[in-house]
């Protein structure tokens, strides 16, 4: 779906004609009035400034704007870029709700200082757009929401425009780029078969001129992938192994890997069948991997090569299905004893990185997948769990998190929870005994087998990719969690690879610096 138009330009909010004017206060000061607007003053005594909380006027002067909304940061401090995005998410819906087609928001140059320009421009964007989604795209015209959509949305910086402008841009892009992959995750399974995602990652590739492969069953098997296709044997619908690159201009390489299961039964191992439903977005990790794809161009030539890598498949329990107890061989020859159906995330994980590190020999792995319910045992819904075998690419991912609100916590992942993987009959099992617990730790320690000791980071998802609390931007359904984050996991690396290396301090004529007494 398409989300409101921004634009960006310079205004006095006396001379702005719009049906609403949004401007931010902060709490234990007082609100302030714009000049050259009339506004009954003493209705903004009960506005305190609090997190969220909201002052709605009306003006009967004739020109300037017809309503103005005061909306609450918190404390000045403890504004953050998250505060700011939500505080836009709830500026758009408060114009829905009193029904304007568009309406403008003033951002306080003290804001922009303390932030930066480019992180307040770009939480305001992504607040907004993310915002202003709606899954209606099975609906019926009669069945839709009343309120009108907001076509347009006016962002008036406090200074520094032209930069403003650009990460506003950025923003907007990146934003849309998650609310498609919240669209992919949020339509029923029938709706989005592994060959559906894989026709979406040509559109994707045609789009941003990224190359993509897709391979069939057939090569599939060729290539040796057992334990993907195990997984796909109960199901009608042939899985696709979808294989993106972006080039970038220097030699390096990032890989980025999304778990596909486009359903997930349970296989054998049924699931109850309370919540099965949820079961569709099984593949938000592929679809975080697909709205990454579409964003990419917003950061312009990388300085390393891109390839994004999607296992599709469903898993279901027909009569070809792989049974508890059947073994099946990795791409790489390792051999699987398949102890339970249901753990077939990290099966079609297992052949996908062990490609991704054979065939590309990348300097970094990421894979985000829906991994275990353990993951929202330990961490609920407001943060994905990560695990890896890099402390470094470990903490830029935790950077990235902070940066746009998609926060990850890391879990031990030690040489205990690796033996604890390691099969009786063939070389690994897909789960751990049940009184070793720790199903997330179990997950990632069998993926770790798979990585052929390229740095590599797992992101388990469970408890964010959908079913998480209201944050403003994200209300039902599908929270296309990963796109922003490995956007901004990209950019920063990007940037750091951009920066030029410091220059050595002088040395002496022996190699030494020298120093006098």
């Amino acid at each position: 779906m398409s989300g409101p138009t921004l634009e960006v330009r310079e205004v006095a909010p006396s001379r702005c004609n719009t049906p609403l004017a949004v401007f931010f206060g902060v709490e234990e000061e007082a609100a302030r009035v714009p000049d050259g607007l009339e506004l009954p003053r003493r209705a903004l005594k009960d506005f305190a400034g609090k997190f969220r909380s909201m002052q709605l006027l009306y003006s009967d002067h004739r020109s300037g704007p017809e309503r103005v909304l005061f909306l609450g940061l918190g404390k000045r401090e403890k504004v953050g870029a998250e505060e700011v995005r939500r505080a836009a998410a709830l500026a758009h819906a408060r114009a829905r709700e009193v029904k304007v087609s568009e309406y403008t928001v003033f951002v306080d140059e003290d804001l922009q200082d303390r932030l930066g320009v480019r992180t307040t421009a770009v939480a305001l964007a992504e607040g907004t757009v993310l915002a202003s989604y709606r899954i209606e795209m099975y609906r019926s015209t009669s069945g839709r929401d009343e309120a009108p959509a907001v076509k347009k949305v006016t962002l008036v910086p406090g200074g520094a425009s032209a930069a403003f402008r650009r990460a506003v841009e950025f923003g907007e892009r990146v934003a849309a780029c998650q609310n498609y992959a919240r669209d992919l995750a949020n339509r029923p399974a029938n709706e989005k078969t592994p060959i559906v995602l894989a026709a979406e990652a040509k559109k994707i590739a045609a789009q941003t001129k990224a190359r993509c492969r897709i391979f069939t069953e057939v090569q599939a098997r060729r290539l040796g992938m057992g334990a993907f296709l195990g997984v796909a044997r109960g199901s009608m619908e042939p899985p696709r192994l979808i294989v993106l690159r972006a080039p970038g201009r220097r030699r390096g390489r990032v890989c980025i890997v999304g778990k596909g299961i486009t359903f997930d039964s349970g296989g054998i191992s049924l699931k109850p069948a309370k919540g099965m439903e949820e079961m569709k977005y099984d593949m938000s990790g592929g679809a975080a991997i697909l709205g990454t794809f579409r964003a990419l161009p917003a950061l312009g030539t990388l300085p390393f090569e891109v390839i994004g890598i999607v296992p599709a498949t469903e898993n279901l329990p027909g009569g070809r299905a792989q049974k508890p107890g059947d073994l099946v061989r990795a791409y790489n020859g390792k051999t699987i004893e398949v102890l339970n159906t249901d753990a077939e995330g990290r099966l079609i994980l297992a052949d996908a990185l062990s490609y991704a590190a054979k065939e590309f020999a990348p300097d970094a792995i990421v894979d985000l997948a829906t991994l275990t319910g353990a993951a929202i045992v330990a961490l609920g819904h407001e943060a994905s769990g990560i695990l890896g075998n890099d402390a470094a690419l470990i903490r830029e991912l935790r950077e990235a998190g902070e940066a746009t609100g998609e926060r990850v916590w890391e879990l031990p992942l030690w040489e205990e929870h690796r033996e604890q993987m390691k099969g009786e009959v063939a070389d690994l099992r897909n789960i751990n005994s049940p009184n070793q617990g720790g199903g997330t730790i179990a997950g990632a320690a069998f993926l770790s087998n798979f990585v052929e000791g390229r740095p590599w980071a797992h992101v388990d998802i469970a408890g964010t990719a959908w079913g998480g609390r209201d944050r403003d931007y994200y209300k039902r359904g599908a929270s296309g969690v990963g796109v922003r984050f490995l956007v901004e996991f990209l950019r920063a690396r990007a940037e750091e690879k951009r920066s030029p290396a410091p220059i050595p301090p002088p040395r002496g004529r022996r190699g030494a610096s020298r120093s006098k007494k």
